[in-house]
């Protein structure tokens, strides 16, 4: 309870220097229905802004959000089971910032993902500073999880952050603890620069340490390259790796994981706006004692279906995107899973395959639907052979006023 009334009273001291701001409203509507279950998550965001003109801005957010899950019997007859509800509010993101010609200084709930999106992406707390070097940038980055809602967060590193994230939470001062994601401190470096006119290198190290408490720490480091390749204006590829270290509480070696990516994007010569991409993602499981499990800081599931994280998992997946009118975009994917840890192989390599299609309509700048439906299909795997299909059709609607 106690950090959230301190992150309150900061954001409150920052709001009142905003005499003159830009404000609206944000709602959001989200349906999911799958297999034997219906979800409903409704949103409320409002925001404002303010730039003085001389390189300071401010935006703050708020998210008051409702999830709505009801089960079903399974038997045949549909009919509703228990239900559940959680009421969540939360500081969707506030920023505060300072931009000169060659320098960027921000602080507060900002956004952040690594180079390569594999280990660490959405809003963290803490200040980034940004310097503009002659033929590139250089990115310092010191962020905090333990403020943010845990649902939002997913911070899911260790077995403890595992329970401190299935613990139950619901809108009650009494309960407020099991509100917040576990604590991690996270440093990092980037530099990013051209080489050329049609190609680019970034760099990346980065550390994360265990503020927990809890008896099994787990301290990380990253480090990671990436080079992106123009060769035409229409052709985008990509190739990436990163390696990590693991560490106990007590400073112990406890291992070392490697992953890597490769990407290549196309936009195609056809009268319509469309695109092409081809994507390969690996992340290294345990084997032999000298390679462990990657363990990525943010929890972010691989498939729209398939929810399993990038770790010790191998992704092939293809895209399509096509811009069918001004205001219809339509998106399709096919991505198929391989397990990659070698030690427990006798489950079986790969878990199967995901089929999914996706529509946007956005009849107004300020009207945005969406549609999306798919498949995963366990019998195109071994983990195990006779799974059932795994379906999903979700929908939304945001408005903007």
């Amino acid at each position: 309870m106690k950090r959230f009334i301190i992150t309150a009273i900061f954001l409150f001291c920052a709001l009142n220097s905003a005499f003159s701001a830009d404000f609206g409203l944000l709602l959001n509507n989200k349906f999911e229905f799958e297999e034997n279950k219906f979800t409903y998550n409704p949103g409320f965001t409002p925001w404002v802004s303010y730039t003085n003109g001389k390189g300071f801005s401010l935006y703050f957010s708020f998210l008051l959000s409702l999830k709505y899950a009801t089960d079903y019997s399974g038997n045949g007859s549909w009919e509703p089971q228990p239900s559940s509800s959680v009421f969540a509010p939360e500081i969707a993101r506030f920023a505060v910032s300072y931009r000169e010609q060659k320098f960027l200084l921000e602080a507060g709930r900002i956004g952040y993902s690594d180079i390569l999106g594999f280990t660490a992406s959405g809003l963290f707390d803490g200040i980034r500073a940004e310097f503009t070097l002659p033929s590139g940038s250089l990115g310092v980055n010191a962020l905090y999880t333990g403020f943010q809602y845990k649902e939002t967060a997913k911070i899911t590193m260790t077995d403890d952050d595992v329970s401190t994230y299935n613990e139950a939470w619901n809108f009650n001062a009494d309960t407020f603890n099991n509100y917040f994601a576990s604590q991690r401190l996270v440093s990092s470096f980037n530099l990013n620069f051209f080489i050329g006119n049609a190609s680019s290198m970034s760099a990346e190290i980065m550390a994360q340490f265990d503020l927990t408490g809890n008896n099994n720490l787990l301290h990380s480091q990253y480090g990671a390259v990436k080079f992106d390749l123009n060769p035409a204006n229409t052709v985008r590829i990509t190739f990436g790796a990163l390696f990590e270290t693991m560490m106990s509480g007590n400073w112990d070696f406890n291992g070392i994981a490697l992953g890597a990516l490769a990407q290549f994007k196309i936009d195609l010569p056809t009268k319509i706006n469309d695109r092409f991409g081809i994507t390969a993602k690996f992340t290294t499981g345990s084997f032999d004692n000298t390679i462990t499990a990657f363990t990525p800081i943010s929890t972010v599931q691989q498939g729209m279906i398939f929810d399993h994280p990038l770790s010790a998992l191998a992704n092939i997946g293809i895209d399509y995107n096509v811009k069918i009118i001004d205001s219809l975009f339509a998106d399709f994917s096919v991505n198929y899973f391989i397990n990659t840890d070698i030690d427990s192989q006798a489950e079986g390599f790969s878990y199967g395959g995901e089929i999914w299609a996706a529509f946007a309509w956005q009849p107004l700048d300020d009207i945005r639907a969406t549609l999306g439906g798919g498949v995963f299909l366990p019998i195109l795997g071994d983990i195990p052979a006779d799974s059932n299909i795994m379906w999903k059709i979700t929908a939304g609607l945001t408005i903007s006023l």
